[in-house]
């Protein structure tokens, strides 16, 4: 159950949300949004000194509370590594932390996904994304190992490429194009623990597929966004574009 603590937060991030408020707009005194929220002023202060901590609003002396930072605008069906479908500007900084990348068998619902084998093996690669310096992001990619049977050595060197760069230039998996599915429901502890979010919190998972353009499954994707720090965008293509694949070992006849 929450805590009357807990549920301001959630209030005050709730009312960001409803008035559409940007980086710079102010939010109501402390004392209205303890009436409104239904809790003390010391609720209140204890609150918001919470999400100032997060970033996600400033108090300033004798002014009141303000709204830190907008929301990030991010495109998940763009093609290609995370970076090209968040909307950063010149000051944030994007890092990526390895948890782990370990080789192991896939079970069926993997089989299914990545068109292998009963009993093939795969890649599992955990990475942490941190936006200005605050984990924002949690990545879990699952690839087969037969298309890239070397891929654990390039992180055990701390090879500088992004993933889809490797799987690229290393192995020629270029990804033409995703399957998607999107959802927002109230974070898992591992997600709590990993993305330093409080119980209540929520996220918006984003899983799916990457085919390359020879229309391989090249990974079974997961990805975990901090739902208060992105607004997300979403978009189709055109059919020829869907069609456009490079098709190999064709010959016609002169």
């Amino acid at each position: 159950m929450r805590s009357l603590y807990e549920k301001t937060i959630a209030f005050v991030l709730q009312h960001i949300d409803e008035h559409r408020l940007q980086d710079g707009d102010q939010l109501p005194p402390e004392t209205r949004l303890a009436v409104q929220a239904g809790v003390s002023l010391v609720t209140v202060r204890r609150a918001l000194a919470e999400l100032a901590a997060q970033g996600v609003v400033r108090r300033e002396q004798g002014r009141g509370t303000f709204v830190a930072r907008s929301r990030v605008r991010a495109e998940t069906t763009t093609i290609g590594g995370l970076r090209n479908g968040l909307h950063l500007d010149a000051h944030s900084t994007l890092q990526t932390r390895i948890l782990g990348c370990f080789s192991r068998r896939a079970n069926a619902e993997e089989c299914r996904h990545l068109n292998l084998q009963e009993g093939a093996a795969l890649w599992e690669i955990s990475r942490l994304r941190l936006l200005n310096q605050r984990p924002m992001i949690w990545e879990l990619s699952k690839i087969p190992k037969l298309l890239a049977p070397d891929l654990g050595a390039h992180f055990e060197t701390h090879d500088p490429r992004s993933l889809y760069d490797l799987l690229d230039e290393v192995y020629g998996l270029r990804e033409a194009r995703e399957e998607q599915q999107l959802v927002s429901r109230p974070a898992q502890p591992r997600e709590e623990e990993l993305l330093e979010l409080l119980q209540f919190e929520w996220v918006v998972e984003v899983a799916g597929i990457s085919y390359s353009t020879q229309q391989t499954p090249i990974d079974s994707f997961r990805m975990i966004f901090v739902a208060k720090s992105f607004a997300f965008r979403l978009s189709t293509a055109p059919a020829f574009a869907v069609k456009a694949v490079e098709i190999h070992g064709i010959r016609t006849s002169p």
